[in-house]
This record gives C-alpha cells, sequence and structure tokens, in this order.
C-alpha cells in the first residue's frame, strides 16, 4: 500500500506538472497578439513583394485582432530589412517578409548582419516567384535550347541581364553559363522594369525575369519567352514550356516568398501566424490574383518554409563560391 500511495503521489505532481506547465503557452496563444504587428519588407514599396505582403497583411489582420503594418526595408539584397528583424524582440510582433535574397545574401556577402539559420524561425511560406527568360523580338532562338546553342557559337558575344548584381536573375545566368559551358557578359540592372526595356531595345539579348514584368511584352510580341520555372507551365503562358521540359535542371522551383520571426518566437505565436497565412492564401481572389502575376501560391508552414531555405542555400552556396561571387 505503501508503494501504491507513492506512485499516486508521484503520479499527481509528475503527470500533472506538464499539464500545468502548459498552461502559460495555452493562454500565450489565447492572448497573442497584443499589438500591432509590424512586418518588415526587404523590397521596395509599391512594388510585387511589397503589395504581397499588404494583401497577406490586409486579410490576416482580422483574424488576428490586431492592425498587420508594412515597413518596406529595402537595400543591400535584402540584409537591411533581415539584420532589423533579427535584433527584434521574439515576442511575435515584429516579422520579416523576405524572398529568396535573404538566402543568398549571407552568401554572397562578408558581413550581411544575420545568420539564416540561427537568428531565424519560419513562419509560412506564401508563394513562390517563378521566373522566365526573356529575349527580345530580335533574338532568332525561341526556345532555350535554341538560345544555348547561340550563346556557344558566338563566346563571349551575347549578354544578359538581371534586376541586380546578387539577384535570383543573376545567379539564374551565372548557373546557366556555368552548366552550359557559355561565355556570356552580365549586365546588372535596378531592378526588372529597366531590364525589360533594354532587352526590348536588344542592348542585351536576354534574361531572368518575373512573369508579370515580361507578359505584356510578350503578349504584344516585342519579347518572347523562352522558358518558365516550375513544374508545370504557367497558365498564363501555356505555349512556352518549362526548364525542365527543355532538359535543364535546377529550375524546378521559384524563389521562395514568406514570412520568418525572430528566433525564440514562442511557438504558440507562430503557430497562429501560419494557421492565418494559410487561410488568407487558401481563399479563391486571392489564388488567382497571385496566379495572374505569375506566383505559385502555397501558404505551407514553417516546416516547408525551412525546406526551401534549405533548398536554396544547397543549390547557390557551391556555386557561390566556385565563381568566387562576391558583394560588397
Amino acid at each position: 500500500m505503501l508503494q501504491r500511495r507513492r506512485f499516486a503521489q508521484w503520479g499527481a505532481s509528475g503527470l500533472l506538472a506538464p499539464a500545468l506547465g502548459a498552461l502559460p503557452k495555452a493562454q500565450a496563444a489565447d492572448t497573442y497578439p497584443t499589438q500591432p504587428i509590424k512586418v518588415i519588407v526587404s523590397s521596395a514599396a509599391g512594388g510585387l513583394v511589397d503589395g504581397i505582403a499588404r494583401t497577406i497583411g490586409e486579410r490576416i489582420a482580422k483574424p488576428l485582432g490586431q492592425p498587420v503594418l508594412i515597413d518596406p526595408k529595402p537595400g543591400a539584397n535584402g540584409a537591411i530589412a533581415a539584420s532589423f528583424v533579427a535584433k527584434a524582440p521574439a515576442d511575435g510582433h515584429t516579422l520579416l517578409f523576405a524572398v529568396n535574397s535573404f538566402v543568398l545574401a549571407p552568401l554572397l556577402m562578408a558581413k550581411p548582419g544575420y545568420d539564416v539559420f540561427k537568428d531565424f524561425a519560419p513562419v509560412s511560406l506564401s508563394n513562390y516567384g517563378l521566373l522566365v527568360f526573356a529575349v527580345g523580338e530580335g533574338v532568332p532562338a525561341k526556345s532555350m535550347r535554341e538560345f544555348v546553342a547561340m550563346a556557344k557559337a558566338q563566346p563571349g558575344k551575347l549578354s544578359f541581364g538581371s534586376a541586380g548584381q546578387g539577384s535570383s536573375g543573376h545567379l539564374y545566368g551565372e548557373k546557366l553559363m556555368r552548366d552550359e559551358g557559355l561565355q556570356m557578359t552580365h549586365v546588372p540592372y535596378k531592378g526588372g522594369a529597366p531590364l525589360m526595356i533594354d532587352i526590348l531595345g536588344g542592348q542585351v539579348q536576354g534574361g531572368f525575369v518575373t512573369m508579370g514584368e515580361a507578359l505584356p511584352h510578350a503578349k504584344s510580341g516585342r519579347a518572347k519567352l523562352l522558358g518558365v520555372f516550375g513544374t508545370r507551365r504557367m497558365p498564363l503562358a501555356p505555349q512556352t514550356p518549362t526548364f525542365t521540359e527543355q532538359g535543364f535542371k535546377g529550375y524546378e522551383h521559384g524563389g521562395f516568398w514568406g514570412f520568418f520571426a525572430p528566433t525564440g518566437t514562442p511557438q504558440p505565436a507562430i503557430d497562429k501566424l501560419a494557421g492565418a497565412v494559410r487561410k488568407a492564401v487558401a481563399q479563391p481572389d486571392l489564388q488567382e490574383r497571385m496566379i495572374g502575376l505569375g506566383l505559385e501560391p502555397s501558404g505551407e508552414g514553417p516546416g516547408e518554409l525551412m525546406a526551401a531555405v534549405r533548398r536554396e542555400n544547397l543549390l547557390w552556396s557551391r556555386l557561390i563560391k566556385d565563381m568566387n561571387l562576391k558583394l560588397e
């Protein structure tokens, strides 16, 4: 009997303790958020990334019961925004909305101001940003394979543009040259819009741009889309084959766009945020809007976002090291 009483006493204290210990977490989930949520965006105000952040922010504000304030802090390939959030209180009230340059900056910069894996907790993968390779109407190639053959026949004669040094478009151009044994000149621009102007004018032969930047010119006949990212053709350009269809590897996923919180943010807050974003992205009108902009909706939670981060890191770390690419 004595042993049974002791066991009962241990059970009352040892087994009840976890339940009692769970109360603060449950309370945190019930009360969070207690103030407006600030979302720091790594891209400039008025752009596509900023627009998606604002749209999602508007839709999660009501279920969360607090305003969601969007604060763009562009610059340094996204490092300014990321380093700001890395130093913010880990209470779920300051988030980062970043694209895959979030992973690229630490690989390209000596002092980015943050560590992707140590300073952040993934929250939600909102969507993928799918790129296309666009050329001007004067370029004779009608597919990526024809463009590659043209570049091989003229080593060093062709150029490709990007939205900036260290951008996704720049690195995919470097990857294309490495994988296919090409010699082309990289020309960086301050964004995709000025790049498209020079593609149309023939100052550069082509470049990786967003569907939203290229499609209007493709419809008018002034540009051609030679390949698209993703595992299936884009509804906006069903006649354009994917890179995968044309035998290229490593273009199955576009760059991720997602929400991150500082490391140490309580899990109940992350779960609540992830749930709100998932429901927002699942709304048919938002999905339709994203697809219309050449984006692939997701809404997946922390696990899928972390998988995307690791995939990007693995894809680019070797190339950046091998080619000794650096940003000041």
